[in-house]
């Protein structure tokens, strides 16, 4: 074990002198610089994406493509952001690369973008015309063409016909616009005015952080500036291998499975090997499913993003971002697979399916490791999964002047967050990899688009825990001043929901509902406003995880309900007074707090201590029951009580959702001597999967 004067003596080793104060104040200015070009991008689009949801991100590198500061609006896209540069300096002549050019990305298959309406552009900067680093500003877009409006395209059967794609190329040379390139983009997109513009707004945020590197180079000089960025990466590699070493070595693995690919409702293995070898710790999904001819297929870039995100979160939270951060820690892909691509597989939600799952796949299998460090800041950060569905709706519809617009809800990313070791979950907290995630204003959304909100509310849906998850979004809306148009939906987690932690449960799934013909547009207009769909006397239909092509007319209703995330810990030990607040404020249903959390609410909404010790006991007693069996937690294996019972029913039991699939299980192991849960888990039958 280092001890704290070995690790004080190789600081001051890195630091050489250096006032740690003054490189701090270097670092966190780089860091302000890269979180002011996601400002100048709010300010400057027009889309809600960006302006509302902050679906965006921004970074900075060294001259060699190295990361030096990453704004946290959306930590998966690091490994995009970096090997955009590196595919640039890779490809481009060195000597044809001036002061202003701008370079524009979104190619999956070379610059490693998520899909192709995820649009990156990166600048060159310059200090006495030597190349020193590079700016990055990338957004999701409203389409980039292709065959589907929006850019999801799950009826592609390769990429080819899922949109335009950009491989890194010039579209401003010393300062001047390209135009050539600029009229290939605007006849390929269906909305050319607002998709242009928001380019512009990522140039114009290039443009600000060009500015801002170059007065930081005036201030520090290009010597001390490049001392400042070597010392900054050194420190932040040390503090990463020293948090790594407090977790016990070992080899652990976990698997998840990435639902539907868009054209056959199959399951996809995602295995992922985690090693810890002393200060160094590797993630390999080598063993992950063959890609598929389905829009799930993720880029390498884009899985070590979302691989290296519940470290980020989770493990090394108060550490800054660079490329120190990512020396320890080691992500493999196989090509070929669902998490590295090869062409011609088409990508088009690929982040949002089997990144989504790689998120929830690490977070489980970290929070079990965290168990077992030596370190009670590691410990207490373990936590569940997040529900890490990003839940799509995209509505094409002719607005009232006429125009065809592609609508996508951004409400997608509203759903619930998974417990703590020490706190709840956040309600509508988002993906885990967006750590500044927002929703959409709703009265943006009807002003830019055809459609009217009848309501938005929370939908109870976190799992049971000592800690609850966070809860999701309950919320509908029907089309309006237009005659109608075309609906889909998609979404990453509507069979399988995320896993709780330590004996919390997991939060029910996310799903679609619609009811054609409800007529709300004649409920609203005889002055009545609908506060459920029963209150348009229609009835709801279910549709699939994926469903695309559902004709909607006016007065027809789209329901979504994004899930919640996992829970942590026994759901019994949660303090019964605190459940009845739950139920009061309407983040916890009452078939929940009484069949889930054993807690029995009297005639005034409190807890009943007699009603509810007698519950729990029931509960308890029920566990006692179970069959003998085996929980292997960190490598460490111990007696336990084992229940198995399908997925969807076990959930119905407790209050929770998730849509049937047979052949999913809800496995529960409970402590022989105090019938404590110890964990819960889903687990899917080999006979269910598809064969390779």
């Amino acid at each position: 074990m280092t001890t704290t004067a070995e690790v004080d003596q190789r600081v001051a080793n890195i630091l050489g002198g250096t006032d740690p104060v003054d490189l701090e104040v270097f670092t966190k200015a780089l860091e302000n610089i890269s979180s002011e070009m996601g400002t100048v991008m709010m300010r400057a689009s027009g889309s809600p994406v960006i302006a509302e949801a902050v679906d965006f991100s921004t970074f900075l590198a060294d001259a060699n493509g190295d990361i030096i500061a990453y704004a946290s609006y959306i930590t998966q896209y690091l490994g995009p952001a970096r090997q955009s540069v590196r595919h640039i300096l890779a490809t481009v002549d060195r000597a044809s690369i001036h002061p202003g050019d701008v370079y524009i990305c979104n190619d999956p298959f070379t610059t490693g973008n998520a899909h192709q309406v995820d649009v990156g552009v990166v600048r060159p900067i310059f200090h006495n015309g030597e190349l020193v680093a590079w700016c990055w500003a990338e957004a999701h877009l409203t389409d980039m063409g292709g065959m589907a409006p929006g850019g999801f395209a799950p009826m592609a059967a390769d990429t080819y016909g899922e949109g335009l794609r950009l491989p890194g190329i010039k579209i401003i040379d010393q300062g001047r616009l390209i135009d050539d390139i600029w009229r290939l983009i605007e006849c390929n997109i269906r909305v050319p005015a607002l998709v242009l513009n928001d380019i512009r707004c990522f140039i114009a945020a290039c443009n600000r952080a060009d500015d801002r590197v170059t007065e930081l180079l005036d201030r520090y000089g290009i010597d001390r500036f490049r001392d400042y960025l070597e010392k900054s990466r050194n420190v932040t590699e040390l503090a990463v291998r020293r948090r790594i070493a407090t977790l016990p070595d070992g080899v652990y693995e976990a698997e998840d499975f990435v639902e539907h690919n868009g054209k056959v409702n199959d399951l996809y293995r995602l295995h992922c090997t985690m090693t810890v070898a002393g200060d160094e710790l590797t993630l390999d999904f080598s063993q992950s499913a063959p890609q598929t001819d389905g829009f799930i297929n993720c880029s390498a870039a884009t899985t070590l993003g979302c691989a290296t995100t519940p470290l980020l979160t989770a493990l090394l939270p108060d550490i800054p971002i660079n490329q120190g951060t990512l020396g320890p820690i080691h992500v493999i892909t196989k090509p070929g697979t669902i998490c590295d691509m090869e062409l011609p597989a088409p990508c088009s939600s690929g982040h949002m399916e089997t990144g989504t799952r790689i998120y929830k796949t690490v977070t489980l299998l970290l929070s079990k490791v965290q168990s077992g460090s030596t370190d009670a800041f590691v410990r207490e950060h373990a936590m569940a999964a997040f529900q890490d569905s990003w839940n799509g709706a995209l509505f094409f519809a002719p607005d009232e002047t006429g125009e065809y617009v592609p609508f996508l809800d951004m409400h997608g990313g509203g759903s619930g967050a998974g417990a703590q070791a020490v706190s709840d979950g956040l309600d509508v907290g988002g993906v885990i990899a967006q750590p500044e995630n927002s929703i959409p204003d709703i009265e943006v959304n009807e002003l830019g688009y055809p459609v009217l909100y009848l309501w938005r509310r929370i939908n109870p849906s976190g799992g049971p825990g000592r800690y609850r998850g966070g809860d999701g979004i309950d919320l509908a809306w029907t089309p309006w001043y237009t005659d109608g148009g075309q609906f889909s939906a998609f979404g990453a987690c509507w069979q399988l929901p995320p896993g709780g932690a330590f004996g919390g449960f997991p939060g029910s799934a996310s799903g679609f509902t619609v009811a054609l013909g409800a007529g709300a547009d004649r409920t609203l207009g005889d002055g009545r406003v609908p506060m459920s769909i029963a209150d348009l006397g229609a009835t709801e239909q279910q549709i699939a995880g994926k469903q695309f092509g559902i004709e909607l007319a006016a007065g027809d209703v789209v329901r979504m309900r994004s899930g919640g995330g996992g829970g942590f810990g026994d759901p019994l030990s949660r303090d019964p007074q605190q459940v009845a607040d739950d139920v009061r404020s309407g983040v916890v249903s009452p078939r929940t707090a009484e069949a889930g959390y054993g807690v029995v609410l009297d005639t005034d909404g409190n807890a009943d201590a007699a009603a509810t010790e007698h519950q729990r006991g029931l509960i308890r007693h029920s566990r006692s029951r179970w069959c003998p069996g085996e929980f292997t937690l960190a490598g460490q294996s111990r007696p336990a009580l084992v229940s198995s019972a399908p997925l969807s029913s076990r959930l119905s039991d407790i209050g929770m959702w998730a849509s049937p699939r047979e052949g999913v299980h809800l496995i529960e192991y409970a402590d022989p001597d105090t019938l404590e849960l110890l964990w819960v888990e889903v687990r899917v039958e080999e006979g269910d999967l598809p064969a390779s």
